[in-house]
């Protein structure tokens, strides 16, 4: 099987001539044929005939990456380049772009790395890791004790998945998105407390069932069952992969809000816009389609 000649052979090919052999006997210790010796010299040497495999190697690298210019479709298309810039950002990834433009979500990917790094801050995680999760600590909430559990519940026509979102201080943001369509509603909170959420509940007229995690400031979820048409059950504590939608939904929202972020200067109509951006940006796993469209209830938009 053919390989591309190494920067190791370069170092032997350079031993090599300094020694004064021949082509065939270099060859024989990379375990290439004489003639592929004879060529790598030719292309990558100075122009005095002095080969430095330092040098020769930096000349192959670049010439590699110059053989393939003509090949890349967004280097050689100004124009996509730019279209594809104004429209991407933390909440367009570079997969849903892809699908728009009608090319690979690699090759994007690619241009980035290669041509345009000053734009990787427009990627959904910016290079951060993932969360590792699977802690075993104990439960302290007795009312939890008495919870209607994820092992209890029966899906019906609407499913939704619910948390807060922390920010620099006590202000958070109530999220909830409904399992089959994405579909997503936020609600800015002064604080994280049980009667926070159990007043911004009382506003939201949702129906079928609710999911959360053994957070506090779910503690009054009865009343939230009383005041609304949800039946609400709870995950196993520590067990966010339950309610993977509504983690993703969060996820997304950190591309705009980060940890540090300050919800108590964030206005409701500004976190609305962001809202509505996410329910009506095709998602893969809708087949393309916007949450938007498969809920049904939003708008008449596609």
């Amino acid at each position: 099987m053919y390989t591309h000649i190494t920067r190791d052979d370069r170092v032997v090919i350079s031993d090599g001539l300094r020694r004064s052999e021949s082509y065939a006997i270099i060859g024989s210790r990379i375990g290439k044929d004489k003639s592929a010796v004879f060529y790598e010299v030719r292309r990558n040497a100075d122009h005095d005939g002095t080969y430095d495999a330092r040098r020769a190697n930096k000349r192959a690298r670049q010439r590699r990456r110059e053989s393939k210019y003509s090949t890349r479709k967004i280097e050689n298309d100004p124009a996509l380049a730019v279209y594809i810039e104004s429209i991407l950002e933390p909440l367009i990834s570079p997969e849903v772009v892809a699908h728009e433009v009608r090319i690979a979500h690699e090759t994007i990917y690619a241009w980035l790395e290669r041509s345009r790094p000053d734009l990787k801050w427009k990627l959904p995680q910016r290079n951060r890791k993932r969360r590792r999760y699977g802690s075993k600590r104990a439960i302290k909430q007795g009312w939890t004790r008495t919870v209607r559990s994820i092992d209890e519940r029966v899906k019906e026509d609407e499913n939704w998945e619910g948390d807060t979102i922390k920010g620099s201080t006590r202000a958070r943001v109530l999220t909830h998105v409904e399992d089959a369509s994405l579909f997503t509603v936020a609600d800015l909170m002064p604080d994280g407390t049980a009667d926070s959420v159990h007043t911004k509940m009382r506003g939201r007229p949702f129906f079928g069932t609710i999911m959360y995690d053994r957070g506090s400031e779910f503690a009054l979820w009865r009343m939230i069952e009383r005041d609304t048409f949800a039946t609400i059950y709870f995950a196993h504590a520590h067990h966010p992969w339950e309610r993977g939608k509504n983690e993703n939904t969060n996820g997304r929202l950190r591309r705009v809000f980060s940890k540090r972020f300050d919800f108590s200067t964030l206005k409701q109509r500004d976190l609305d816009a962001v809202v509505e951006k996410m329910n009506h940006t095709p998602r893969k796993s809708l087949f393309w389609r916007t949450p938007c469209a498969v809920y049904g209830k939003c708008c008449t938009s596609s």
